[in-house]
């Protein structure tokens, strides 16, 4: 199951252990989630046994070799739906920096909602139309070449039952598919409400999740089917309850964020610290409890860096954690410090949904709010958070 909506999750989620890192294109890193490793073990092992009833008169060298083509294909075809999405995002001006894969499906990584219900249409509809142009293209080499290619033949075959189905499934209007981001768009559209519209698309994502779910039971206990069918689709009810749910949220707090100013939602007390100490000067006045030896101090987890009282860069505690602690002693705090010149910075009045995407887009710790060369204030995901949940 391929599927935009599942990257528009909350910042705060986590993340679990890190992707693996395959490669890149257009710009955009392709990763995969460990969990995607037993899918792709389990599409060796379908594929063989496909092959295998098809009696093709192959050796079974060449099958477990033909069924581990076509695993990789069907990785490919499903970057080939996320890369559409991605590519259709990308021009509505929406940035797409990582696409992945894991149990069930991709996601292509954005982090902003559409500008307009045409551009949510379009960005939701590519991915389903992509899959099926691959499934048809995969029927052609099939019917083409069966009789003096029967390998690539099958792999034809192979990409249309898998793509064709996929890109169907996938147009259901229910989140977190595709489809619920056309019934999205369409409603919002209609109704000029996107808040309005992604409550009702979430909503029937939700029930559609139910249907699946006891549908799922049921296949599982009816002694006449395999249980396996039974298991996978309870694993897609709760992934699709999950991303309706998620992707409701995701869009409220965005909502929410952007009635607020970056001045309504700043840290007004952010640490400060004096240019020209070294980061163990630093750690030990600022980060470590001196009643309690080796324990942290509950101080601030952003810090400004001050040279007498002109500003001059940002600290936060993942840079310091980029230092080796043996050279703290003779590392100056400059050395661990975002200079203030290339640090993202946005004027008071700006929308606090703007000081989330630069957040979740350029990988920043936090924004800081400048006014006539002053620093007003940090924003981080703290105070992002505290304001999007009231």
């Amino acid at each position: 199951m391929a599927s935009q909506l599942g990257s528009r999750r909350s910042p705060w989620t986590f993340s679990g252990p890190q992707p693996l890192r395959l490669f890149r294109l257009f710009g955009i890193q392709f990763t995969a989630n460990w969990s995607w490793l037993l899918l792709f073990a389990l599409l060796v092992y379908v594929g063989y046994t496909t092959f295998r009833g098809l009696r093709l008169g192959f050796s079974q060298v060449e099958l477990w070799s033909l069924a581990v083509v076509a695993a990789v294909l069907s990785v490919f075809s499903l970057y080939a739906h996320e890369l559409a999405h991605a590519l259709v995002a990308r021009a509505y001006g929406i940035p797409v920096r990582t696409i992945s894969l894991f149990l069930l499906g991709g996601m292509a990584h954005i982090t902003r909602e559409s500008p307009s219900p045409r551009a949510e249409f379009l960005i939701a509809i590519v991915g389903p139309v992509s899959s099926i142009v691959i499934g048809i293209v995969g029927v052609l080499a099939s019917w083409g070449l069966w009789g003096p290619a029967p390998a690539i033949a099958v792999l034809g075959l192979w990409l249309a039952t898998m793509n064709i189905p996929l890109g169907i499934f996938n147009l259901v209007p229910a989140f977190p598919l595709d489809g619920g981001r056309v019934l999205r768009g369409v409603l919002w559209f209609a109704g000029e409400d996107l808040g309005w519209a992604s409550a009702v698309s979430a909503r029937v994502g939700q029930l559609a999740a139910v249907g699946l779910l006891f549908s799922g039971v049921w296949i599982l206990f009816d002694g006449s089917t395999g249980a396996l069918g039974g298991l996978w689709l309870i694993m897609i009810a709760w992934f699709m309850y999950a991303g309706a749910a998620s992707s409701q949220y995701a869009s409220s707090f965005q909502e929410s964020l952007r009635r607020l100013t970056v001045a309504s939602v700043m840290d007004r007390d952010f640490g400060r610290v004096q240019a020209g100490v070294s980061v163990q000067a630093f750690a030990e006045e600022h980060l470590l409890d001196s009643r309690a030896p080796g324990a942290v101090a509950s101080g601030s987890h952003a810090y400004a860096v001050y040279r007498d009282e002109s500003v001059v860069g940002l600290l936060s505690l993942k840079q310091l954690g980029q230092i080796p602690m043996h050279s703290w002693a003779q590392t100056n705090i400059e050395r661990a410090m975002l200079p203030i010149e290339a640090a993202p910075a946005m004027e008071p009045s700006a929308p606090a949904l703007g000081a989330l995407h630069l957040i979740l887009e350029e990988g920043v710790e936090h924004v800081a709010v400048m006014a006539e060369g002053r620093l007003l204030g940090l924003v981080t995901r703290n105070e992002l958070a505290r304001a999007g949940a009231k």
